[in-house]
């Protein structure tokens, strides 16, 4: 089945932006309502300028955030092929989209299409993180930060003259109902502070690196690789150009197809490894026959508190299982495991199910499959 293509504007009818969007908003408004209380904006020039970088920064941030939902990663065009045939050896094909993966490219199961220089997808967008919005992305978490330090800080002032006005000239009306909506805000202002800032420490370790989330993992990996086997050749990331190379390459603007590398590397060396890595995954894989039902549930209760407690925290589809399919399981956790099967269109099903619900084929049916 084809990728349909999803318009931009679909993507805000998601919990993901719905809810990003509300709560940026409330800490932004219940800011100015507390401010104004004792630093009202036209009652001095501090007060005014206060306003004004309060609803700057608001400005920016929220307009980076449009523009990364709107705009999108930025997907690889249907059927696409390199611009010579030998170089397909050195590639993925994609059964889904139906082509061959680009360097820096990856297939989104959320997004059902192969996006350019995937770092990640993220459920607060409703899309992924990739070559065309990754750079407003991160401009997006860096003045948020800014946002939310300074909204925290004038709630706490404001919570500081609360507590100080007894018995002196009431400054600031803080009933129950206020008390509330303070404590809210507050709250919410200091979990995006300590969040984001944490994510924008991981993006910044990527920027400098010029590499994603995803090639990240993919390089570490190969790094295990070689560990084990030291008669492998070193592997060299070809995309590393030197720190203020990399964020100029980040910023830049290209095809999102074809890449600099450094000297002494190759422009497929990394899909080279990607296909090394997944004939070593393949090799791995445990066929299993489904034993029992699973609906897909997050929290599957019938499977125990175990199973319910431990479950992969990952934004990973889960898959729903009938008795007698047949999973190629890949990956193995203690309760959980993630595998894939083949549906009657030929194409292939992701996702975590529990470890209950599937038993190992015998050895001499595996023969005989």
């Amino acid at each position: 089945m084809p990728p349909v293509r999803q318009s931009s504007l679909t993507r805000f009818l998601h919990w993901g932006p719905i809810l990003s969007i509300i709560i940026y908003k409330f800490v932004t408004l219940t800011t100015l309502y507390f401010t104004e209380m004792w630093w009202p904006c036209f009652g001095s020039l501090g007060g005014f300028l206060n306003n004004v970088l309060l609803l700057t920064l608001f400005v920016i941030s929220f307009s980076c955030y449009l523009k990364s939902v709107i705009v999108g990663p930025g997907f690889l065009p249907l059927k696409w092929k390199p611009e010579f045939e030998e170089d397909q050896q050195y590639l993925q094909f994609c059964t889904i989209c139906d082509g061959f993966k680009a360097p820096r490219v990856h297939h989104c199961h959320k997004c059902n299409r192969c996006v350019l220089k995937m770092d990640h997808h993220c459920p607060w967008l409703n899309t992924c993180v990739g070559h065309a919005n990754h750079p407003s992305f991160v401009i997006f978490i860096f003045v948020s930060i800014i946002a939310s330090i300074q909204s925290s800080t004038l709630l706490l002032r404001t919570l500081l003259l609360v507590l100080a006005q007894y018995g002196h000239r009431v400054l600031v009306y803080f009933p129950l109902k206020l008390t509330l909506l303070w404590l809210t805000a507050f709250g919410l202002a200091i979990c995006l502070i300590l969040t984001l800032s944490l994510l924008l420490f991981i993006q910044m370790k990527y920027v400098l690196k010029n590499c994603t989330n995803i090639e990240d993992w993919i390089v570490g990996k190969a790094i295990s690789r070689r560990e084990q086997d030291r008669n492998l050749p070193p592997f060299i990331y070809p995309y590393n150009l030197g720190k203020l190379n990399n964020i100029k390459a980040f910023f830049s603007k290209n095809d999102g197809i074809h890449w600099a590398v450094r000297d002494g590397c190759g422009e497929y060396d990394l899909t080279i490894e990607q296909l090394e890595q997944k004939l070593i995954k393949e090799s791995w894989k445990q066929p299993m026959v489904v034993i029992k039902d699973y609906n897909g549930r997050w929290f599957p209760l019938m499977f125990g508190v175990c199973v319910c407690c431990q479950i992969p925290w990952t934004d990973e589809t889960r898959m729903s299982l009938n008795v007698g399919e047949i999973v190629q399981v890949t990956r193995f956790r203690k309760y959980w495991m993630y595998g894939h099967k083949s549906v009657s269109n030929g194409t292939r099903i992701r996702g975590w199910f529990p470890k209950p619900c599937v038993y190992s084929i015998p050895s001499t049916l595996k023969k005989d499959r």
